[in-house]
């Protein structure tokens, strides 16, 4: 018995597809029709529809065309090709749930005006430049224990009661501004974004950090600035705290 062979339009209409698809799909070499007729017409065989039905598998798993036709052609570099894209879609997903919780955190905290949450976002794009520009991934991971160890100091004041003005409130937050103030490279517009984003989009999960225990830090390094400026006053002093 012969085989099935399949004019383009069939094949496109039983895969559910279009026929300029398929036309793509032979340009760039991912599906080439077993043959033709006399007339030029393509026919896909068996073995061309067992290919298609797995580049459709695959483009279901979100991989380029460009990926498929590697796995396809060399079976043996399929599961590095899958690793590789698994690496870029758990990528992705990290970006994707960063920016889901950033709109959460912008939309829904009763803001209304349109200059306010700009600002916000202005100054969210402003600090993951500076921090993307400086900062070495072994100076990450020492400034990161750093703010876990805060985190675990600013977090007993609160389960005692301690208000941010407490002298173990406002010891820990002396620190916090040490690394907010080396981390900011004394850039005052940092600074500010800093204290923005502080008030408006605290971390949901970022270090041991979660919003209410940003709001408190906040709260603690207002009654440090406060205290120094009481003392400069008291003192006639000009240098900061």
């Amino acid at each position: 018995m012969s085989e099935r062979r399949w004019r383009v339009g069939e094949l496109a209409e039983a895969a559910g597809m279009t026929v300029r698809t398929l036309h793509h799909y032979e340009q760039i070499g991912l599906l080439v029709p077993a043959t033709r007729t006399s007339g030029d017409h393509r026919l896909y065989g068996e073995a061309d529809v067992e290919r298609l039905y797995r580049i459709r598998a695959l483009r279901g798993l979100g991989m380029s065309l460009e990926d498929i036709r590697t796995a396809l052609d060399d079976r043996s570099a399929l599961a590095e090709v899958l690793h590789a894209h698994l690496g870029r879609v758990e990528l992705e997903l990290e970006r994707m749930t960063l920016l889901r919780d950033r709109l959460r955190s912008i939309t829904s905290n009763g803001r209304t005006s349109s200059d306010d949450l700009l600002a916000t976002l202005n100054a969210m794009s402003r600090v993951e430049r500076h921090a993307h520009a400086r900062r070495s991934h072994n100076e990450r991971e020492d400034v990161e224990s750093r703010w876990r160890a805060l985190a675990d100091r600013l977090r007993a004041c609160m389960a005692a009661g301690d208000s941010p003005s407490s002298e173990r409130a406002r010891a820990a937050a002396s620190e916090a501004r040490e690394l907010i103030e080396a981390f900011a490279n004394g850039e005052a517009a940092i600074l500010e974004d800093l204290a923005r984003l502080r008030e408006s989009d605290p971390p949901r999960d970022l270090a041991g950090w979660d919003p209410e225990l940003t709001r408190y830090l906040h709260a603690a390094l207002a009654a440090l600035s406060e205290e120094c400026s009481n003392t400069q006053r008291s003192e006639g002093a000009t240098n900061p705290c």
